[in-house]
């Protein structure tokens, strides 16, 4: 359906008390096949897209868009989940997330991540500069590449710039932890409860404290108890150390989601009035 150039592609499976609202001449919705869709409030302003792939379920979920991008993943889980990019940003979070908790992104930032897993609710924000994550779990974490505020010397040079941070794959960040800009955070390592990172931490370790600090190292942590994974031991590279954690991961067919759909006229005349109201 199209007004203008503001573009919906894609009606929602299921689709109760949530709404589409779009402002601004080039806005685009695309969603894919099996989307359910409850209590959720997407708004897009200026030139702004959102792109939802096939089999992604929202729950109480707000998105608010303007003059940006966002991107979630095919057979990714969403549970009060807010989402804002605003000037030129963008959030691309990959397939088969687990999600809940905020994502903010804001002057020309890009928050990604290959695929995320969520236990409980993290605040990720990054500001005209990039967060990267690759396949990695967050707890109720904080995650910035920014102050948000800048910070002078007397002379007025300028002392906090923003600065990227990267966490890699099968890292286990936990609760209460805040990882601080131009952080990296190597492949397989723990971050303890309430640990403040902002050094780089090297890859299969654990760190912990304020600030934080290696506190055991060579180690590898298994997402559930799996017989088979603890073959692999002894361990001896970082390559086997990846495969063990990828053992004791359940597996898990996202496709398996079940849900009632609600009418597809209903639907239908959703959508249509999504655009015939859009401005």
């Amino acid at each position: 359906m199209q007004k203008k150039t503001n573009i919906l592609t894609g009606i929602p499976a299921y689709w109760k008390a949530s709404n589409i609202y779009l402002k601004g001449g080039h806005n685009r919705v695309t969603l894919g096949k099996d989307i359910f869709m409850h209590n959720t409030k997407i708004k897009l302003f200026g030139d702004s897209s959102l792109e939802i792939d096939d089999g992604v379920y929202m729950d109480g979920c707000s998105f608010m868009i303007k003059d940006s991008h966002v991107h979630i993943g095919r057979n990714s889980e969403m549970m009060g989940v807010k989402i804002s990019a605003y000037n030129k940003s963008l959030v691309d979070l990959g397939t088969a997330s687990t999600l809940t908790g905020e994502f903010d992104a804001k002057d020309n930032a890009e928050i990604t991540a290959k695929r995320l897993w969520c236990t409980w609710p993290p605040l990720v924000a990054a500001r005209n500069g990039k967060i990267t994550m690759a396949d990695c779990g967050l707890a109720d974490a904080v995650v910035y590449n920014t102050d948000y505020h800048p910070i002078y010397d007397f002379s007025g040079k300028r002392i906090n710039y923003n600065k990227d941070v990267f966490i890699d794959d099968d890292v286990w960040v936990g609760r209460k932890t805040a990882v601080l800009k131009g952080v990296s955070i190597g492949k397989g390592s723990i971050l303890g409860f309430g640990t403040v990172v902002s050094k780089d931490v090297p890859p299969h370790c654990i760190v912990a404290g304020q600030p934080a600090r290696v506190v055991k190292e060579n180690i590898v942590w298994g997402v559930s108890e799996e017989k088979s994974a603890k073959d692999m031991f002894p361990i001896t590279n970082f390559d086997e150390a990846a495969e063990f954690l990828q053992r004791s991961k359940n597996e898990t067919d996202y496709q398996r989601h079940k849900f009632k759909k609600t009418c597809k006229l209903c639907n239908f005349l959703k959508a249509w009035w999504v655009i015939q109201r859009s401005k």
